[in-house]
C-alpha cells in the first residue's frame, strides 16, 4: 500500500541537509518572482531571499551544535543551550544567530582571499537588514532593490552551501 503523502505543513525535526534543500528551493522561488519584473513581487522576492539566509544559518547551527538535531525540549539544559534551541526553532533574528556562529564568519573570511571581503560584508548587511517583519510591511520595494538584495544573498549562499 502506498504511503500517504505528508503535508508541507507537517512539523518535523530540522536537519542541515533539509535546510540547505529548502534554501535552494526558496532561492529559486525568489528568482522566479524577480524574473517577473513586476514591482508588486519585489517584497516577496526579498522576503524569500532573506529566508534563504535564515535556513543556511540554521543549518550551520545544527552542524555546530549537533544536540539541536534531536533536542525536543531545552528545558533541562543550560541557559545558553536554551538560547541556542530558541534561535534554531523559534527565532528569525539573523544577527543573533550569526553571533553564535564564529565558524561562519571564519569560513567567509577564508573566502575573502578568492572573492574579496564581499561575502562577509554582504552577510553582515543581510543580517542587519532582513527581518520577518518584511512579511507585514506595507512599504513596496522596487524590483531594483530586490535584485540588489538577491545578488547579496546569491553571493552568501554560494559560500555557505
Amino acid at each position: 500500500m502506498a504511503q500517504a503523502k505528508q503535508s508541507i505543513f507537517a512539523r518535523m525535526r530540522l536537519a542541515p541537509s533539509a535546510l540547505r534543500t529548502v534554501a535552494n528551493r526558496r532561492f529559486d522561488d525568489a528568482l522566479a518572482l524577480e524574473r517577473t519584473g513586476n514591482n508588486q513581487r519585489a517584497n516577496g522576492a526579498m522576503y524569500l531571499a532573506g529566508f534563504v539566509v535564515e535556513c543556511l544559518l540554521k543549518a550551520e547551527l545544527l552542524v555546530s551544535y549537533p544536540w539541536l538535531r534531536s533536542a525536543a525540549s531545552p528545558a533541562n539544559r543550560s541557559e545558553e543551550d536554551r538560547v541556542l534551541w530558541s534561535l534554531c526553532y523559534r527565532s528569525h533574528d539573523l544577527e543573533e544567530i550569526i553571533q553564535r556562529l564564529p565558524n561562519v564568519v571564519e569560513k567567509l573570511e577564508s573566502k575573502d582571499q578568492l572573492y574579496g571581503p564581499k561575502p562577509r560584508i554582504m552577510l553582515q548587511q543581510i543580517c542587519a537588514e532582513w527581518t520577518i517583519f518584511a512579511r507585514y510591511s506595507s512599504r513596496a520595494a522596487t524590483m531594483g532593490e530586490a535584485s540588489d538584495f538577491l545578488e547579496k544573498v546569491k553571493e552568501v549562499k554560494r559560500c555557505l552551501s
